[in-house]
């Protein structure tokens, strides 16, 4: 941006005071500082930063109010609060995978009465060669199987297909793979759609962390740390099924599971929208049905807020490898 200067008529110059020439410069140097802090805080999305619209204060305000979920649209990621609580400063935080597009990508595929990690399978590739398992048929080669899991070699490498359907149906899709550019495409075998495709790994993950105790519920939770996060890829839902997850009713509607597969003592998660996994979870306590029941009630209070509204929170950006849903 070019300096700002304006010439007015004609008139003898004017030598402003010392004293003003001072002040002049420390009001410079200041905007100078926020502009570098600004610009040190980065952006996920490529949509511009906009301010917190009535509804939704600035972490610094009142509590975030409760309301409807902010619009999702596709390829974005938004963010996610409790409402009736502040958020302090420096409580939300942008993971950031900047390799994230280098890795496995994915393909999740659920059937008519399937949801987040449930009747469902997702496909990732490319994974390591298998080390164990017993002998199967995917099509004309041989794969490895494992409990809930198939991995074959395809398109010059192996890819794996995990889920809690019966093995035939995992064979069935695994029969129906192909590899495209690198990625895999899935024909779904009769019963099954494809919901979502991507990157195995988040290439961003938005978290807000508070005080368990501020939530009002440090009785099931402790005095620890709860946090919420959203995400889109499919690596999320393959861990679901890799360490078995259990039902936990619905969140505005949704069907919701509960798992210590994103870190902590345990979250619960749904799926807001096809594609975008939100989740509470805490640490500090055991995972019990007091801690779930928390969870649950923490969640009701949840609220999407769109990327422009998350950006105004003012996160913390931290380039990391996120890796839910490493092969392995």
């Amino acid at each position: 941006m070019g300096d700002v200067l304006s010439s007015g008529p004609d008139r003898p110059p004017w030598r402003p005071p010392r004293r003003l020439i001072t002040a002049a410069a420390a009001v410079a140097l200041s905007a100078a500082l926020v502009v570098g802090i600004v610009a040190v805080s980065g952006s996920d999305e490529k949509t511009p930063a906009a301010p917190l619209n009535s509804s939704s204060p600035s972490p610094s305000g009142s509590a975030f109010p409760d309301g409807p979920d902010a619009i999702t649209r596709a390829g974005q990621t938004p963010g996610l609060v409790i409402t009736g609580l502040p958020l302090p400063r420096n409580a939300t935080l942008i993971k950031r995978d900047r390799r994230a597009y280098e890795g496995p990508s994915t393909v999740v595929l659920r059937r008519s009465d399937g949801s987040l990690g449930r009747h469902g399978a997702v496909v990732t590739y490319p994974v390591p060669r298998p080390q164990g398992g017993r002998p199967v048929h995917v099509g004309s080669v041989s794969g490895r199987a494992l409990e809930r899991e198939i991995t074959w070699p395809v398109g010059g490498s192996y890819a794996r297909v995990r889920g809690d359907l019966p093995q035939s149906e995992l064979i069935a899709v695994a029969a129906a793979v192909g590899v495209v550019s690198g990625r895999p495409e899935v024909d779904p075998p009769p019963g099954l759609s494809v919901t979502a495709t991507g990157t195995s790994r988040p290439s961003s993950i938005h978290e807000a962390r508070y005080s368990s105790r501020e939530t009002g519920e440090a009785d099931e939770l402790s005095g620890g740390l709860t946090f919420t996060g959203v995400a889109r890829c499919g690596g999320l839902e393959d861990q679901l099924y890799a360490t078995r997850v259990q039902t936990a009713g619905t969140v505005h509607g949704k069907p919701a599971v509960v798992t210590s597969a994103f870190g902590g003592n345990g979250a619960l998660a749904w799926e807001p929208v096809p594609g975008v996994v939100a989740y509470i979870g805490y640490s500090g306590a055991q995972l019990d049905e007091g801690a779930v029941a928390a969870l649950r009630r923490l969640a009701a209070r949840a609220r999407l807020l769109s990327p422009e509204q998350w950006q105004a929170t003012g996160p913390t950006t931290s380039d990391q490898t996120n890796d839910f849903g490493t092969p392995g």
